[in-house]
């Protein structure tokens, strides 16, 4: 007797000077988003501030509004840089993980469950060059 199962398959890239680029040119795109959120934030209140009649009150409430954000977009901006840091830190010819996902496996008595539960990807510049675990 068997039975189908789903298991979690890992992936994992092989660091290479173009998988180095990818990853940054990522960060650096997220980084100028959240830049570019800021900046028309900024633009909004002072249209607002431009268009219409704001209490002192208003205008307090306003302004911690804009530096509570342009603080949680500074330090999603660091945590980008320092993640921007690690990646350039990585040595060439190291495996990193990618991401998981989902695969059909068959189970029947006798099996390695620890082993078919361990199944690995490893892929270098998106091409599979290895599988690891039991298939």
């Amino acid at each position: 007797m068997s039975l189908q199962i789903l298991r979690p398959v890992t992936i994992k890239a092989r660091v290479t000077e173009s998988l180095k680029a990818r990853l940054t040119a990522e960060l650096n795109a997220a980084i100028k988003q959240l830049d570019d959120e800021m900046a028309e934030l900024e633009s909004q209140v002072k249209r607002a501030q431009l268009t219409a009649t704001i209490s002192p009150q208003q205008q307090l409430q306003l302004h911690q509004l804009v530096e509570q954000e342009r603080a949680v977009r500074a330090e999603k901006k660091a945590q980008l840089q320092e993640e921007i840091s690690r990646i350039q830190a990585l040595p060439l010819g190291a495996e990193v993980v990618q991401g998981t996902i989902q695969a059909m496996a068959t189970v029947k008595v006798g099996d390695n469950l620890d082993a078919l539960m361990t199944t690995e990807i490893v892929v270098e510049d998106g091409k599979v060059i290895a599988i690891r675990g039991e298939v």
